[in-house]
């Protein structure tokens, strides 16, 4: 189940824009029944927001989509597109389709879940999506094909996950994972069904669950939300592919970032994902700049690496106005013919 390091940030990007499936960045021989220890963070804890219901920033129906690039001498492709999607408040509860048959049976929350699952009559959730789907370098010279989709329900309440799903559609790979986050016993149950082999059981795997735990995907969502001031430190419980982490996203200066359209003002952030016992046990460095209003939206990401430097950055920015990056600078400067 291992995958290269670009695969992993594309299927995450982010993230935060933040990465999915781990296994390659991880040291097999961790307990993962506990949450990875990481160094104590040096900069001031910030108190982390979580009632939003009353004045939640970020819109029903936005859908971001971040171009992935990949450069390590010589070498500077695209390697896909990563899309965020706020799908809005779930119906509860959900709506009812007509089958062939005349009966009416409820929508399925997610699409090709794995596992029961109900809203309780007084719940109030959010339903947010994401997908990563590979193209040029990936596909024509390394020959990975990456279709993968990520789906969260939110408790509006807290803003912690309470149903976490991904699809993995990666060459002929296709698996689907599920992860109940249960208050009740204060587990996170994962579930993970390989479609490539129909007759065989799906995988079970349970692991401590923290107050206000987030899935991967929330995480994205849930720094957007917060007040960020310079030289506090972000600190919040993550579970994802069936481990369990403390992210830490050290916030940053004030810069201004280069667009087609000027220069727009922006928050840099500095998630701290790599090193022993966080996402990444390889050595590297990640920023991330955000706008500097109530919204928060990433506008680029870099994340670098002894495998090499991963870009992302916003392509529905503003109508007729990109994100420039320093290659494409470079590239305009360019002599013809060179």
């Amino acid at each position: 189940m291992k995958r290269t390091f670009v695969t992993s940030l594309l299927a995450l990007t982010v993230l935060v824009l933040l990465g999915s499936n781990l296994a390659a960045a991880r040291q097999s021989n961790q307990v993962q029944s506990k949450t990875k220890s990481a160094p104590a963070p040096s900069s001031p804890l910030a108190p982390l927001r979580r009632d939003f219901k009353n004045s939640f920033p970020i819109p029903a129906g936005e859908k971001l989509e971040y171009e992935v690039r990949f450069s390590r001498f010589p070498v500077y492709a695209s390697v896909g597109i990563v899309t965020f999607e706020n799908l809005g408040a779930v119906a509860n509860p959900p709506a009812a389709t007509q089958t062939t048959n005349g009966q009416k049976e409820s929508e399925p929350l997610i699409k090709g879940l794995n596992v029961e699952y109900a809203p309780a009559p007084d719940d109030q959730l959010l339903h947010l999506r994401a997908t990563a789907v590979s193209k040029g370098m990936l596909i024509a010279i390394l020959g990975v094909d990456v279709r993968d989709r990520f789906e969260t329900l939110v408790d509006m309440r807290d803003f912690s996950a309470r149903l976490s799903f991904k699809e993995t559609k990666e060459g002929k790979k296709h698996t689907i994972q599920s992860a109940l986050f249960e208050r009740t016993d204060q587990q996170v149950k994962y579930l993970t069904t390989d479609l490539n082999k129909p007759d065989a059981p799906p995988k079970a795997k349970s692991l401590a669950r923290q107050d206000g735990m987030l899935s991967l995907l929330s995480a994205f969502y849930f720094v957007r939300l917060q007040k960020l001031k310079e030289g506090q430190m972000l600190s919040f419980p993550v579970s994802t592919d069936e481990e369990g982490y403390q992210f830490e996203i050290l916030v940053g200066k004030r810069e201004k970032l280069k667009t087609d359209c000027g220069q727009v003002k922006t928050v840099r952030l500095e998630p701290k994902l790599f090193g022993p016992g966080r996402l990444f046990t390889r050595q590297g460095e990640m920023t991330m700049w955000v706008s500097d209003d109530d919204k928060h939206v990433p506008l680029r990401l870099v994340a670098k690496s002894s495998a090499g430097t991963v870009t992302a950055k916003l392509l529905n920015f503003k109508k007729n106005c990109n994100i420039i990056e320093q290659e494409d600078e470079k590239t305009e400067k360019a002599p013809k013919g060179k």
